[in-house]
């Protein structure tokens, strides 16, 4: 499965660390070193896995992996690839099981309807085009639901690897990471207070750790 492969495409300096991982090399770039840092960085997105469908490189705020970086050992990413490879799956299955009927059914009904009911194309041109807005809502609801799912059975190994306590303790350093990334200072003649604001994570983050991507 490719994921993010233009980012994937860019990141061709050397990695400052390399995986091999069951026969996948996933390597890793500092975000600060590269123009994505705004791009992901302000969205609260410190850890970003691309791929070209092969290999991974992953996209990474520096201070965030050095807080994180028990999250990022070999042992781990093994869980996080397997369930990259499972999603890939799930994703190309559902996708294929509503697109090929989907696509039949267009045809033969547009085939009914021109040789049938010549005068009444748009109309029937419009249902096509409803039914294929809600297959795709569908669609899109049973693949979330099985990443999700997919999702907690990654973060419960890694949580049971690596042990309840320090997968608490990881969370906590990556709460204290949003808290220290997103701090600033309002403007002098407002007295110079200092305002704590983490943003949240995106929706569409990968989650591995229970708040943020792997």
């Amino acid at each position: 499965m490719k994921l993010n492969p233009k980012v994937y495409n860019q990141l061709t300096a050397e990695p400052f660390e390399t995986q091999q991982l069951n026969g996948r090399v996933v390597e890793f770039h500092y975000m600060n070193d590269t123009p994505f840092l705004f791009q992901f960085a302000s969205r609260g997105r410190f850890a970003v896995w691309t791929s070209d469908g092969n290999n991974y490189k992953v996209l990474i705020e520096r201070k965030y992996f050095e807080a994180m970086r028990a999250f990022y050992t070999p042992e781990v990413n093994i869980i996080w690839l397997g369930f990259l490879q499972r999603v890939s799956g799930i994703s190309r299955k559902i996708n294929n099981f509503f697109m090929i009927p989907t696509l039949i059914l267009y045809v033969v009904i547009a085939a009914l309807a021109t040789w049938l009911l010549p005068n009444n194309m748009l109309e029937i041109l419009l249902f096509m085009i409803v039914l294929v807005v809600i297959s795709n809502m569908v669609q899109s609801r049973i693949v979330n639901k099985k990443v999700r799912d997919e999702n907690k059975k990654a973060q419960d190994e890694i949580r049971a690897f690596i042990g309840v306590e320090n997968f608490e303790q990881l969370i906590k350093a990556q709460e204290d990471h949003y808290q220290e990334y997103f701090k600033f200072e309002e403007p002098v003649e407002e007295q110079n207070e200092t305002t704590e604001d983490a943003l949240k994570v995106d929706e569409e983050s990968e989650k591995k750790d229970g708040t943020e991507s792997n």
